[in-house]
């Protein structure tokens, strides 16, 4: 009997992700030009979040996605690599958080938390 797959178990997430639905702004270089992308956000964590925007955009790219923390009145703009893109769904991870960010993002997800146990 064969060896099963290494990669045959359910996908392990570092952090709990959240449905979610507000506006962000996607900042990028193609073509040395840089373009700005208006999208939806899709789920949240605190290390990443899915998104849709107008573009396809390429594994590893690195991106700025601006937004409005959810029961916030907070911005971020916060750096980004892109880890998968299937048409106009992408999932990005967050990269070089400040601590301010970190913690925005972190007291967000509690909230989102809190919001699926009531």
């Amino acid at each position: 009997m064969p060896a099963p797959p290494v990669n045959a178990g359910p996908r392990v997430r570092r952090s709990q992700r959240f449905k979610v639905n507000f506006a962000i702004k996607l900042f990028t270089v193609v073509q040395r030009r840089t373009l700005m992308l208006q999208g939806r956000s899709h789920d949240l964590s605190e290390d990443g979040m899915a998104i849709y925007i107008p573009a396809e955009l390429a594994t590893g790219q690195p991106v700025q996605i601006e937004f409005v923390v959810p029961d916030s009145q907070q911005r971020l703009g916060i750096s980004a690599i892109v880890r998968d893109c299937e048409g106009f769904r992408c999932g990005v991870q967050f990269a070089q958080l400040s601590a301010t960010e970190h913690k925005a993002l972190e007291q967000c997800c509690e909230r989102l938390a809190e919001a699926l146990r009531a």
